[in-house]
């Protein structure tokens, strides 16, 4: 621009993605580099509606040597109607059924799917059991979740089962999915009996080991799990470990906590899990008991994948201090996902979301630094934190739940107040109606809303079901004639193509010229959006949503009019748009005697240095713009204005 023009110039470039800013672990993270697609991959599922699951018994002879399972599943279930002839379970169909009991008269087994008929007709209410007897090589489902033979340490085998989120029946019959929660299970391993490195092989499953049967060359480890479970948490893991264990002593009641670790890793392991009872006593006040503490609590190393919330025994990579946060998660989902189930994972956020948030609760209560964890889940990507799509279940366990599913809960705690929120978790939490069975997004929406008594659909509607972020741009003035100050916050998210308005309280922190504060909370619901408040002292510094309790982007821009209604249409042609280098900016019915400033903003706030070059009357051309997305704003005389630009 030459020297002499009365045309001001501040860019902003508005960047076309982000990440969110995270050092966490990913409990779910894939550790294989590559991974092809599973055509079996479990959407096929039979989802039979006609039958409830009562109770698994399931007894498995594992092979230490090679991958093989043979295996027996007793089955109990009930009839959901009247004349049932037929009813479906799942099972990966690279798998050989070698019988199954009567009252089955035969069955068909294909596409992963057993239609078991029956030799006669049973109506609604009647009991059925029967056994299905099956065995063969387990399969992985995507190359790595199944029933996985992997090593550890000195080439010493573990094999275990990964099953989330609808893989239960890679390795065994079941009727699986989120949608029938058996009362109880009960899970038989057997296994050689043998030492590897001169540690016994252990099998360890769910719930409490009742017995150990020597077979002389083998062992069975028998386990007793009586809690309502979906089939995907139900779990093997077997290996050469060492047990330690704790006891956690609650009000009223106890329970072991017991840990299966690797030789090598037993002093990391002990000290990495010190604060569980601790961990355990805080989710008890704000949770509500322990939703198993008729059995244990319990934790078994992997030393490869991440975790998995496998009820009452969470397996892991580590339990060293540096996955401890890895192992808060996985304990609070005791409560939210195991307890509390996903209806469908369409509404997966309600187990990820929650134990992901229950990371920032304990941080914040063991170390005070709640808001400062909360930072890691700001997610600045697209999609909606309800899954439209849950078909392939590589692409269930997305940031977005995790993240942006924490968030929500941070920013409904901002809308409803500490105390109402935490009397909305507990209420959740302890809900008789969902105690050990499953939940939607409307349900919880629903608890919100009576303990809080807010309407709060439009806060689910915009954070849950819709995309991104409001991206704020706000001035403000202190008008000392009639002590008031005047605040403008305006919404352009609209203008790249996003929802237009978010709805959202937001505090407004105000300094004075005494150096004091205050904060006030003013309802925005507008695009452009004009308050007045009275205050008898100067306004010297104002900050929008200070403690970061909305998911969004804030600019405070002095150059935005206060007072004045914008018109929104931008008197300036900006060509070409896309343009692959310079932009030209051609301005109507401007005068060199206007005061006209342009400035261009990234998503995240930042004002972006540029080059221009004043060409003649009011043509100017901008260039050195990185290729991305760009917010201008214009503000002519008392008018204010914004336009999307775009380099390629």
């Amino acid at each position: 621009m030459s020297k002499g023009t009365h045309l001001y110039i501040t860019v902003i470039i508005i960047l076309s993605c982000f990440t969110a800013n995270s050092q966490r672990i990913n409990p779910h993270k894939n550790d294989v580099s590559t991974m092809k697609y599973y055509d079996k991959n479990g959407a096929n599922l039979s989802n039979d509606t006609s039958i409830n699951i009562i109770n698994y018994s399931l007894e498995v002879e594992i092979s230490l040597d090679s991958p093989h399972i043979s295996g027996m599943v007793d089955v109990g279930l009930i009839s959901l109607k009247d004349s049932l002839t037929s009813f479906r379970l799942d099972l990966l169909d690279s798998y050989i059924i070698d019988s199954i009991s009567e009252p089955s008269s035969s069955y068909l087994f294909e596409d992963n799917v057993i239609t078991i008929n029956l030799g006669t007709s049973v109506n609604n209410g009647d009991y059925l059991d029967l056994s299905i007897y099956y065995h063969g090589i387990p399969e992985l489902a995507g190359g790595y979740k199944g029933l996985r033979y992997e090593t550890h340490d000195n080439n010493e085998l573990i094999i275990a089962s990964l099953s989330t989120p609808y893989l239960a029946h890679t390795w065994w019959p079941c009727k699986d999915g989120t949608q029938d929660k058996a009362d109880s299970v009960f899970v038989s391993i057997i296994v050689k009996d043998t030492l590897i490195n001169q540690i016994p092989v252990a099998a360890i499953s769910n719930g409490i080991l009742d017995t150990i049967i020597d077979l002389g060359d083998k062992k069975k480890f028998e386990w007793k799990h009586k809690y309502p479970i979906v089939p995907y948490y139900v779990m093997v893991a077997i290996s050469n470990y060492r047990e330690f264990n704790d006891v956690y002593v609650g009000d009223g009641y106890n329970f072991p906590l017991d840990y299966y670790v690797f030789e090598s890793h037993i002093e990391d392991a002990e000290i990495g899990v010190e604060d569980i009872p601790d961990a355990i006593d805080y989710f008890t006040t704000i949770f509500g008991p322990y939703p198993f503490k008729d059995e244990k609590y319990g934790m078994t190393q992997l030393g490869f994948y991440g975790a998995i919330e496998n009820q009452t025994n969470s397996i892991t990579n580590n339990m060293g201090l540096g996955w401890f946060y890895v192992s808060i998660h996985e304990l609070a989902h005791m409560w939210f996902a195991d307890m509390i189930t996903c209806n469908t994972w369409h509404h997966g956020w309600l187990n990820e979301g929650f134990a992901t948030y229950a990371e920032a609760l304990y941080s914040g209560h063991k170390n005070n630094n709640y808001k400062e964890y909360i930072e890691n889940f700001e997610y600045y990507e697209g999609g909606t934190v309800y899954l439209d799509d849950v078909s392939n279940p590589f692409t269930v366990f997305q940031p977005i739940i995790y993240n942006k599913g924490a968030y929500v809960l941070h920013m409904l705690r901002g809308v409803v107040g500490d105390s109402i929120f935490f009397d909305i978790i507990y209420d959740y939490a302890t809900n008789d109606d969902l105690k050990y069975k499953l939940a939607t997004t409307e349900q919880f929406q629903n608890i919100s809303e009576n303990v809080s008594g807010f309407d709060l659909g439009y806060f689910f509607d915009q954070w849950i079901y819709d995309e991104r972020y409001p991206m704020y741009y706000y001035n403000y003035k202190y008008d000392e004639v009639n002590n008031k100050a005047e605040v403008v916050i305006n919404q352009n998210q609209g203008l790249i193509g996003w929802r237009e308005v978010f709805e959202m309280p937001i505090k407004l922190l105000f300094t004075f010229a005494d150096d004091t504060d205050t904060t006030i909370t003013v309802i925005n619901s507008e695009i452009h959006e004009l308050y007045s408040i009275n205050f008898d002292m100067e306004v010297v510094s104002m900050e929008l949503d200070p403690d970061n309790w909305i998911l969004k982007t804030a600019v405070f821009d002095p150059n935005i009019i206060v007072g004045t209604e914008s018109t929104r249409v931008m008197p300036v042609s900006i060509f070409p748009n896309p343009s692959k280098g310079n932009i030209n900016f051609h301005f109507k019915n401007i005068s060199y005697s206007d005061n006209v400033n342009v400035s261009i903003y990234n998503l995240v706030g930042q004002r972006i240095e540029f080059e221009s070059m004043r060409l003649s009357g009011s043509r100017m051309i901008v260039g050195g713009l990185n290729p991305g997305i760009y917010l201008v704003s214009l503000s002519v005389g008392n008018n204010q204005y914004f336009k999307k630009i775009i380099v390629q």
